[in-house]
C-alpha cells in the first residue's frame, strides 16, 4: 500500500471518531508505515474492533508488523467484545398472579310493591276536631316477594289532619309509626303515605268537639248582646250550638227565661237536633234581660221594647 493511501486511510479512520475498526482497516494500517505502533495502539484502544480477534488474526497482525502495544490493545478489545457479546442471563420471570374473580354485581335496589304495602294499623279512627288520635298510624313497606323493606323513606301528607313526624324511615320490619292530630273541620280526614312510587291512603272521621258557645240570631244577623223588639209583635230568635272551632253541634235542652215578664214574655220554644227557636212577645216599653239556656250553657241578651208611639223598627223583621 502506498504512503498516500495509508495517509488517506489514517485520516479517514480518525474522522470516523469512535467507529469500531474492521479487520481490513487494521490490516491496511499495519501494511503501511504512516502511523507509529503507539498511535495505532491508541486508535485501537479508542475505537476498539468490530470483530472478535482469533489466534490466527493475532498471528497475521504480527506478520504484518504489529508489535507489543498494538497486540495488547487488540487483546484488550477482544476481551471487551467478549464481555459485551456474552449472552445475558435469562431474565428472572415472576409468575403472574392468578386472575381475580370479577366483583359481584350489586343487586338492584328493592322496589316497594303496591300490592304488598299498605296501612296495617290505626286507620279508620274517629275523634273530635283538634284532638290527637289515641292509636298510632302504622304503614308497612314490602317488596313484590313480601319481604319487609327496612330503611325506606315514607312521606306522609294529611288532609284535614296533621302528621307527626311528616316523614320517617321504615324499621327492620318495614314499618313506620306516626301520630295523627285531627284538624278543625268536622267531617272526613285523609292521610296519604308515599313510599317510592307507591301511594296509599287511610281515612278518618272528625267529629264535633265539645259545645263551647251558643249563637243567638235575630232575623239575618247574630245578636251581639242587645236587640230591640217593637211592641204588639212576635219575634223569633234562632239558637244554635257550636264547638270551639265553629263546627255546628247538636242542640239540647233549650230553654229561655226573662227577668221582667211585664216587658217581655216567652211565647213558645221549639227545638230540633241542630237548632231551636225562642218566640218572644213584647208587652210594654222597657228594657229587660233574656237568658237563653242549652247544652249546659247560658247566653244573655238585653232586650229593649220602645213605646208604641216611638218611631223606628225592630231588629228582627
Amino acid at each position: 500500500m502506498s504512503t498516500t493511501v495509508s495517509l488517506i486511510l489514517a485520516a479517514w479512520l480518525l474522522a470516523q471518531g469512535v467507529a469500531p475498526l474492521r479487520k481490513s482497516d487494521l490490516v491496511r494500517l499495519l501494511s503501511g508505515s504512516v502511523m507509529s505502533q503507539e498511535e495505532m495502539a491508541q486508535l485501537v484502544r479508542r475505537n476498539c474492533l468490530s470483530f472478535t480477534p482469533t489466534e490466527r488474526d493475532r498471528t497475521d497482525f504480527q506478520r504484518l508488523g504489529a508489535e507489543a502495544p498494538v497486540l495488547a490493545a487488540v487483546d484488550a478489545c477482544g476481551r471487551r467484545a467478549h464481555r459485551v457479546t456474552a449472552p445475558a442471563p435469562p431474565p428472572v420471570t415472576q409468575s403472574a398472579p392468578p386472575p381475580q374473580p370479577p366483583a359481584p354485581r350489586a343487586p338492584p335496589p328493592a322496589r316497594v310493591s303496591p300490592d304488598r304495602s299498605a296501612f296495617v294499623a290505626g286507620g279508620g279512627q274517629s275523634g273530635p276536631a283538634g284532638q290527637r288520635l289515641p292509636r298510632a298510624l302504622v304503614f308497612e313497606a314490602r317488596d313484590s316477594a313480601g319481604k319487609p323493606l327496612g330503611g325506606q323513606t315514607v312521606i306522609f301528607t294529611g288532609i284535614n289532619a296533621r302528621i307527626e313526624p311528616p316523614s320517617l324511615a321504615t324499621d327492620v320490619e318495614g314499618r313506620v309509626r306516626v301520630g295523627v292530630t285531627l284538624a278543625e273541620r268536622a267531617g272526613s280526614a285523609i292521610v296519604l303515605a308515599v313510599a317510592g312510587d307507591v301511594e296509599k291512603q287511610a281515612a278518618f272521621r272528625v267529629t264535633v268537639g265539645t259545645v263551647s258557645q251558643l249563637v243567638v240570631a235575630c232575623g239575618a244577623s247574630e245578636v251581639s248582646g242587645r236587640v230591640v223588639l217593637r211592641p204588639d209583635t212576635v219575634a223569633e230568635l234562632r239558637v244554635s250550638a257550636r264547638d270551639a272551632y265553629g263546627n255546628a253541634a247538636r242542640l239540647s235542652a233549650l230553654r229561655a227565661a226573662v227577668a221582667d215578664a211585664r216587658i217581655l214574655r216567652v211565647q213558645r220554644i221549639a227545638e230540633d237536633s241542630m237548632a231551636g227557636t225562642v218566640a218572644l212577645r213584647p208587652d210594654q216599653a222597657g228594657t229587660t234581660s233574656l237568658a237563653v239556656i242549652a247544652n249546659g250553657l247560658r247566653q244573655y241578651v238585653t232586650v229593649t221594647v220602645p213605646p208604641r208611639a216611638a218611631p223606628g223598627k225592630t231588629d228582627c223583621p
